[in-house]
């Protein structure tokens, strides 16, 4: 167990649990993102245990509201009738089957439909995995081997090159390599050096801590296609969330391939890649395949998601209320003449910190540490549901004015 981490911020039933998870649990949790050491905010709870519309209660039965909205997979609020209905109903029919189940078919063409650019779909569980299956296509295609990244694409191998650490063979680089989001000179210059040797290109269409750039994509889109390289977008964040048809929808940028997971099921496990059926009908020649993707009961929650999508006005709901909570926030920012402003896109907006990565972490701690005292669960990316309403976000408001307020 990991005596150095402080636990004195933890109430007493917070740290029990904290204690005895670390005897036999790794971190205390299984997702890097939810670590309560990763950075350390006193007041932030190490666990919840229960979930419903917007909010979130601890283990000391403290209310939040929550914009964490479980690292974004969360777009219609937890426990949402019409997704639990669905779940409830294929439950009575059965989890796995086997063989496909008719869901399957249901799923998909709910899918695709609401994408409105893909021709083909399948199913996995992680982002991670169909990151990697994506790519895994575009190499079988090309017959190349090497492949460039922007963003974060999971914990696979191929990815984890530069980290500490990594228990990575060292032979993986000579494959790889990087390129910072919006950077259009990085380009060109990468497809001079090894256009004619790049299999693909996968790209997070959107970094939620900078501007967006529709340039940076459109450039990308047409030196892939330059250089027969397949674009793959990674929507593992963005999909469903900037619009029902994502990045591609929202930059008006079209990839080969695009991998999505989080809102696609609202918290249910499930990714899918999918894409034009020329790249995807590459699995005739290839295989990848796993027992759980046709488990039924996400993809029921999926199927719902999609109805709710396209009957009522989420993607406008999560914009307003997103950009109202951004315009408000730089208002009292501004006021007190606080070091920091927001940056990003309204769903998830992000407050950037002025000072260098320490500075910034310590501002940050010290407001959210604050806000969490407050009831509001913060997050880096502020996550918009379709259960926030407009006195949640008034409320947020409010106790964010009173935290700077505090500080300043």
């Amino acid at each position: 167990m990991d005596t150095s981490i402080d636990l004195s911020g933890m109430t007493p039933k917070h740290a029990e649990h904290y204690q005895r998870s670390l005897k036999s649990i790794p971190w205390a949790t299984q997702t890097n993102a939810k670590r309560y050491d990763g950075e350390l905010v006193p007041s932030r709870p190490p666990f919840l245990k229960r979930a419903k519309g917007c909010r979130v209660w601890d283990l000391d039965d403290k209310e939040y509201i929550d914009f964490k909205a479980s690292l974004g997979p969360i777009i219609l609020g937890y426990q949402y009738p019409l997704i639990e209905d669905a779940i409830k109903n294929q439950l009575s029919n059965g989890v796995l089957f086997s063989m496909a189940s008719p869901i399957e078919i249901e799923a998909a063409e709910a899918i695709l439909n609401t994408l409105g650019w893909a021709e083909k779909i399948r199913f996995m569980k992680t982002g991670a995995d169909v990151c990697a299956c994506c790519l895994r296509l575009a190499r079988s295609k090309t017959k190349r081997n090497k492949f460039a990244t922007s963003g974060y694409h999971g914990y696979q191998d191929w990815f984890a090159l530069t980290w500490p650490n990594n228990g990575v063979p060292d032979v993986l680089n000579d494959f790889s390599h990087s390129l910072p989001y919006g950077d259009i000179a990085a380009i060109e210059a990468l497809f001079d050096e090894h256009g004619s040797e790049l299999a693909a290109v996968i790209v997070s269409p959107f970094e939620w801590d900078q501007a967006p750039s529709q340039k940076f994509l459109k450039t990308l889109r047409a030196k892939c296609s330059e250089y027969g390289s397949v674009l793959i977008f990674d929507e593992i964040l963005t999909g469903f969330r900037l619009a029902k048809g994502g990045a591609r929808e929202f930059f008006d940028v079209e990839p080969d391939l695009a991998a999505y997971a989080k809102a696609i099921a609202n918290g249910y496990p499930l990714s899918a890649y999918a894409g034009k059926a020329e790249f995807m009908d590459t699995l005739d020649k290839t295989i990848i395949t796993t027992t759980y993707a046709g488990e039924t009961l996400s993809l029921a929650a999926s199927q719902a998601v999609m109805q709710v999508l396209n009957n009522e006005p989420v993607i406008d709901h999560i914009h307003v209320l997103g950009q109202t909570m951004r315009d408000a926030f730089d208002d009292i920012f501004r006021e007190f003449n606080y070091p920091a402003h927001t940056v990003g896109l309204s769903p998830a907006v992000t407050i950037q910190f002025e000072g260098d990565e320490s500075e910034q972490s310590a501002k940050r701690v010290e407001l959210f540490n604050i806000l969490y005292e407050k009831g509001i669960f913060a997050n880096k990316e502020w996550f918009i549901t379709y259960s926030h309403t407009a006195s949640d976000i008034a409320k947020t408001v409010d106790e964010m004015h009173q935290a700077v307020k505090q500080i300043s």
